[in-house]
This record gives structure tokens, C-alpha cells and sequence, in this order.
């Protein structure tokens, strides 16, 4: 099972990819791969089932909120490679400048990186 200090220092290092996309100091395309599929890769989905998870939960609900925010606004993006309504040869500038938009507008809503918990799957 994770432990409390990696799960603070996952959710410090995935805050610093974040600020650095939004800063423009890492492209939108390297943000997506490191960002990867974090928080879900590491089993913070937001539904805590056993004891160990409530606290987790508890400790750290509003930082993995936000990361469910961003997971999910990344998952909503059309991938280059099948654009449905986007020409072909403006899908690679289009999806990085609309995907960057989305997160500066979601820092910009939540700039302490917690955002309220909802009902993530």
C-alpha cells in the first residue's frame, strides 16, 4: 500500500508539473506524458473504501479532487491522431492550445490545487 509521505510527495511532484505547463516552461504534449495517468494509476480515485483510505481521504481529499479535475479534463481531450471535427493538419496546434486553455482556466479556479471532492470514477 502507498504511505502517506509518497502520496504527499506524488501530489507535490504532479503540482509542479501543473504550475510548469500553465507557466509554459513544459509544452502541453510532455506535460501530458509525464502527467500520465496519475491520480488513478496510484489508486486515488476518491472513493475510499477501507480505513486506510478514509484517511488518506481525509488528508488529502482536496489536492487528489483537483488531480481528478485535471485527469479528467485530460481525458476529454480528442486525440491528434483522430481528430472527428478538427482538420487534420490544425489538430496538432489546436488540441495542445485548447488542453492548455482548460488547465489555466482550472488553476485558475482552484490556485491552492484543491478543488471540492466529487464522485469520480
Amino acid at each position: 500500500m502507498i504511505t502517506e509521505a509518497e502520496i504527499h510527495t506524488l501530489l507535490d511532484a504532479h503540482d509542479v508539473l501543473v504550475k510548469a505547463c500553465v507557466d509554459s516552461s513544459l509544452s502541453f504534449s510532455a506535460f501530458v506524458l509525464a502527467y500520465g495517468a496519475f491520480p488513478h494509476n496510484y489508486g486515488l480515485q476518491g472513493h475510499p473504501k477501507s480505513a486506510q483510505e478514509q484517511f488518506v481521504s481525509r488528508l488529502f481529499g482536496p489536492r487528489i479532487a483537483f488531480h481528478l479535475r485535471v485527469a479528467s479534463l485530460l481525458s476529454g481531450l480528442r486525440s491528434a491522431d483522430d481528430p472527428v471535427d478538427i482538420p487534420y493538419e490544425d489538430a496538432g496546434r489546436f488540441l495542445p492550445m485548447v488542453g492548455l486553455q482548460r488547465l489555466r482556466a482550472l488553476v485558475n479556479h482552484y490556485p491552492n490545487f484543491e478543488a471540492e471532492p466529487e464522485n469520480f470514477r
